[in-house]
């Protein structure tokens, strides 16, 4: 017997954020391919069944084509007679979800009042699962999953954040310990994004999602296929199903690399990229690191600007395979700032004043109140930097950020790299 789990297709997921300069028309289809690439594994392994653990959808959707595409889909695997079995997630919750979505009989939708039991007679398969009757679902539905068919292999469908993963709301949060003793052999979750075995015997396993939205979901994506030999699980393996792939690159300069040596090192990297994407399109935020001499050129908004200019010609040189999301300059002076700081003179005095700024947290809270008129005429640097939709002029950690950088700016205005070895 052998079947695939999937989850979190978030299907016409809207774009966020996205330069002008990227295919978004490319993007912006890619979690429908990826969807197609799901029904084609199913067929071309000739699974026995499929289940989905939440958020086919994204949200309400608008466009009766997104329910239309979905239903196309799911009718080829009834063709195939494979049947699916799905709950919504907190993205698509019956209370969230205005309208009906015309389902082929092959798909089976968990009932959102409570827990249900789906048996496949042929195959002594029994399926537990339910669906998110609203979004914020707050409590452990796992003590009222029902108890596991004996001699049957069980499988339950959960919508959870197990273990509290940090970068997820915690939504019908649950531990993986009872999870386990709950006495089903597999659990499909849903919810966070990446591929995870949190348990074996029985196995406790995040799919991931099918196709990464954004730079925050990089590295491959799909689901899990599973193979089951009278009721243990014989294996468990992981396919893609991503059309476009995201990734988020660091590149280290060199002290006495230079400003054409940062092209050099960003190329190299951009090979590694398309190497790791196995064709596929990819989506690369690039940020330039390390203390360098190049950094006493990129200070300057003129040179920065034609080096973001350079590096984003060099994508053509990849056949348009690859998309530069963003490039962000985080490089530092090759200059000794502890030993400027010990300075008799006005660098000496300005940076001082800068360290007994970050260090005291009342000057840090007035310096926030001063930069808040700022924020509107430099939102997108200021929001990319907090890393984040909203911006926290109380953090203290991204207050102290900005200040070191405005410090290495300074410095570089005011001393030349040579000055010290006068």
């Amino acid at each position: 017997m052998r079947f695939i789990h999937a989850a979190d297709i978030h299907l016409d997921s809207p774009l966020r954020g996205l330069e002008t300069h990227l295919p978004t028309d490319r993007i912006r289809v890619a979690t429908r391919q990826a969807l197609t690439n799901l029904v084609e594994l199913c067929l071309s392994e000739q699974v026995d069944f499929l289940v989905i653990a939440g958020d086919i959808f994204d949200a309400d959707w608008k466009d009766f084509q997104t329910a239309l595409f979905v239903t196309r889909e799911l009718r080829k695997l009834k063709r195939a007679n494979i049947p699916v079995f799905l709950i919504h997630g907190n993205h698509d919750s019956v209370e969230g979800m205005s309208k009906r979505t015309p389902w082929p009989d092959n798909v089976h939708v968990f009932a959102h009042k409570q827990p249900e039991t789906k048996r496949l007679e042929e195959l002594r398969v029994a399926l537990h699962g339910r669906s998110f009757p609203k979004r914020e679902v707050l409590e452990n539905w796992v003590p009222h999953y029902p108890q596991p068919v004996a001699g049957w292999f069980n499988i339950g469908l959960l919508h959870t954040n197990a273990d509290g993963s940090p970068n997820h709301d915690s939504y019908a949060p649950c531990a993986v310990t009872e999870l386990a003793a709950k006495g089903y052999d597999y659990w499909a979750l849903g919810h966070v994004h990446d591929y995870a075995i949190l348990n074996q015997h029985p196995h406790v396993v995040y799919s991931g999602n099918l196709q990464g939205r954004h730079v925050r979901e990089t590295g491959p994506k799909g689901c899990v296929l599973v193979e089951v030999e009278g009721n243990e699980i014989r294996s468990l393996e992981f396919r893609t199903t991503d059309v476009l792939r995201w990734s988020h690159e660091i590149v280290e300069l060199q002290p006495d690399d230079s400003r054409d040596d940062v092209l050099v090192r960003v190329r190299e990297r951009l090979n590694d990229v398309q190497a790791q994407a196995d064709g596929r399109f990819a989506v690369v935020r690039l940020e330039i690191t390390g203390r360098s001499r190049a950094h006493q050129e990129l200070v300057r908004d003129s040179a920065r600007q034609q080096a973001i200019l350079d590096i984003r010609s060099l994508a053509g040189e990849f056949n348009d395979e690859i998309g530069i999301e963003k490039i962000k300059f985080r490089t530092q002076s090759p200059l000794d700032l502890e030993q400027l700081r010990q300075r008799h003179d006005h660098i000496g005095e300005l940076l001082r004043l800068i360290a007994d700024v970050a260090r005291d947290p009342a000057q840090l809270r007035l310096l926030g109140e001063e930069l808040k008129p700022l924020a509107t005429k430099v939102a997108g640097d200021l929001k990319d930097s907090a890393r984040g939709d909203e911006i926290d002029f109380t953090d203290e950690a991204l207050l102290t950020a900005w200040l070191r950088d405005a410090e290495t700016l300074l410095v570089n205005q005011l001393v030349e790299v040579g000055e010290l070895s006068a």
